[in-house]
């Protein structure tokens, strides 16, 4: 059974608007569709469109000169894209890629600085969500600066269960189709390193896998504090 793709009106950034001035805001979006792999946006790509991810997964990413992908994020259902455009004028800074099919609903930026005129009270959470990210951002640099690969990697199962894991009876499974080249690109490791990682985590009964999603298992999200150089 398919899930069911995510209203609008769930967004914490449409609280409070009536059901007729909703109805509005959803007659102005543009829907679209993304298939594995399509790019909803690329780097240096102009920012005038806010989007609203209604279902699936998109990669936040940069290529250095060498060609070596760098992945900043990844974003999924409810999230919203662009929206630093509303105050100041300027280009992406990663490309965003479908990691699955991917439905979003997108807003000219005219569009949404009328329905903001309007509502101001969108405004106001437009502008929490961005803070929400920047401190989210900042924690997750702070909280890894010092890290090993293993501590590295693991505080990323444990960020993507929080965000996208489904309790299942023998722990969080990450509905997330990452290889261990992606988890690599995200730590700022090499696959090679990602994979022996992975392959201590399993040995040691913290993780495990069901089909092609990883799943995080109870004792490990029970364990406060884990010296992964003994694993």
């Amino acid at each position: 059974m398919s899930k069911c793709i995510l209203c609008l009106r769930s967004l914490p950034i449409f609280d409070g608007l009536a059901m007729e001035d909703f109805k509005n805001v959803c007659l102005n979006a543009s829907k679209i569709t993304l298939k594995k792999g399509d790019f909803l946006f690329c780097r240096e790509q102009a920012a005038d469109t806010i989007y609203l991810i209604k279902e699936g997964i998109i990669k936040l990413a940069q290529c250095t000169e060498e060609g070596k992908e760098i992945i900043l994020d990844i974003v999924g259902r409810g999230n919203v894209l662009g929206e630093m455009a509303l105050f100041k004028k300027q280009k992406h800074l990663s490309d965003a890629v479908a990691l699955e099919e991917v439905h979003v609903c997108a807003f000219s930026l005219s569009q949404f600085e009328t329905l903001i005129k309007n509502k101001p009270n969108i405004a106001l959470s437009v502008i929490a969500n961005l803070g929400q990210k920047l401190y989210s951002a900042m924690q997750q640099l702070s909280d890894t600066a010092n890290y090993s690969v293993e501590d590295k990697l693991l505080a990323l199962f444990f960020r993507l269960a929080k965000e996208y894991g489904k309790e299942t009876s023998s722990g969080q499974l990450i509905e997330l189709n990452l290889t261990q080249q992606d988890m690599a690109n995200m730590i700022g490791a090499s696959r090679v390193m990602v994979a022996q990682v992975i392959k201590k985590f399993k040995e040691a009964g913290f993780l495990t896998k069901q089909g092609r999603y990883y799943v995080l298992k109870d004792q490990c999200l029970n364990t406060k504090f884990i010296n992964t150089e003994a694993l």
